[in-house]
């Protein structure tokens, strides 16, 4: 009997195939816009049934969005430069760029909540208010989930070994943080660029 251990591997799926986790994945974020549907549909229902949209003494900083947009957005590229080094076996390198799409996501939610401070209105003060407070703070709660599960990613990245054995779950954590910033972009046109 030899004391060397045999190392079975997983099966890996044919060319074209998602992996369960994959297929997980894609029904979870699936379910995710379905849940943000109705938020926008709500938006665009009051806004055609209201005389006054947005209502009156609602003011919003177009710039302090737009310029939130671009951090979060950014925060994208640095997630797809982590995952680039990941596939190419680079431990600092990833971990560099999960650290920076983390600091650009805080950095953005930092801005919401400082701009909520700010806000001359409450979500009970009109239907704008309502939906205004409830949309942002919905991909606020997001924007924290995935700040968790990119710090998560952070410390998988630094205890894994082997250092690839992450790459299924950076997947996930990737495609959710994508998907987090292209509602922000759909909210940002519909809340301060459409009105």
């Amino acid at each position: 009997m030899s004391s060397e251990s045999i190392v079975v591997s997983a099966p890996s799926p044919a060319n074209g195939q998602r992996t369960t986790a994959e297929l997980g994945m894609i029904l979870f974020l699936a379910s995710d816009i379905m849940l943000f549907s109705p938020f926008f549909a709500a938006y665009f229902l009051l806004r055609s049934t209201t005389d006054v949209w947005p209502a009156d003494r609602v003011e919003l900083d177009t710039l302090r969005a737009a310029v939130a947009t671009l951090i979060l957005v950014s925060s994208s590229f640095a997630l797809m430069t982590a995952d680039r080094a990941l596939e190419h076996g680079d431990r600092a390198k990833t971990q560099r760029w999960i650290l920076a799409t983390i600091a650009l996501g805080a950095l953005f939610l930092g801005n919401q909540i400082a701009e909520y401070v700010t806000l001359d209105f409450r979500p009970a003060d009109h239907t704008y208010g309502s939906i205004y407070w409830g949309i942002t703070m919905l991909h606020g709660a997001h924007v924290t989930a995935g700040l968790v599960a990119l710090a998560a990613l952070y410390v998988r990245a630094t205890r894994a070994q082997p250092f690839d054995a992450i790459a299924a779950w950076a997947k996930g954590v990737s495609w959710f943080w994508h998907l987090v910033d292209i509602i922000w972009v759909a909210v940002f046109l519909t809340i301060w660029v459409i009105r």
